[in-house]
């Protein structure tokens, strides 16, 4: 009769722990979720920050070529500038977006998913550096017009500024293949992954690893 007691004060002892533990677990997967939701809107704040700025450079940019349009050279500089400010902008607002999808409600990967896609954004900018490489002149003509008031096309030799041009439309071709290496599916790669380390840091190829292992789970189920 003793060691049926004995069972049965274990038994309530032992459902008593589980019920414990799941308290605990609860409450701390409760508490990560909330520090995750708080970072969420810290991020967000910045991202609409973003999202300010490049809408009135954007805008600026648009009153910039208007003003100029008569004058080739720095209204093809001004557009040039206008199509990455708009790129950028509208990688922005797609974060802003993303951001604003997350249902803590869903199943933990599939918010994780989300928000490793949002701390992969500053690939983005670096991809757009690179891009803008050939054309790094139209923000020197734009620049010095705008802030010194110096129009440096008028004082270019004419055949430093057609080797200028060829060269670097030859370069576009091997920067595009460049552009599309640096993605996460690509982290395999040693260069890649050292140089979007280099240029974004750790944190963005921590998100990139998530989402390369998210991609290779579905392609294994």
């Amino acid at each position: 009769m003793e060691a049926v007691e004995l069972n049965k004060i274990m038994k309530a002892y032992d459902n008593k722990l589980d019920k414990t533990l799941q308290l605990n677990l609860s409450s701390m997967n409760a508490l990560q979720l909330k520090k995750t939701q708080n970072s969420t809107k810290k991020i967000l704040r910045s991202r609409i920050y973003e999202v300010v700025i490049f809408s009135f450079l954007a805008i600026f940019l648009g009153w910039y070529i208007a003003n100029n349009w008569e004058q080739t050279h720095l209204a093809i500089s001004g557009i040039i500038l206008h199509v990455f400010s708009l790129i950028a902008l509208v990688g922005s607002i797609g974060q802003v977006v993303l951001l604003q999808q997350i249902d803590f409600s869903k199943p933990i990967v599939e918010i994780r998913k989300k928000i490793e896609l949002v701390n992969s954004h500053g690939l983005l900018f670096v991809k757009l550096i690179f891009l803008s490489a050939p054309v790094w002149w139209s923000y020197a003509i734009v620049g010095l017009d705008l802030f010194l008031g110096i129009d440096i096309y008028v004082h270019l030799d004419q055949d430093f500024v057609v080797r200028y041009i060829v060269i670097n439309f030859l370069l576009i071709i091997p920067l595009v293949w460049f552009f599309n290496k640096l993605s996460y599916k690509n982290l395999h790669i040693k260069w890649v992954r050292k140089t979007i380390r280099l240029f974004t840091g750790t944190k963005t190829v921590k998100a990139l690893d998530f989402l390369s292992d998210i991609e290779a789970f579905k392609n294994k189920y």
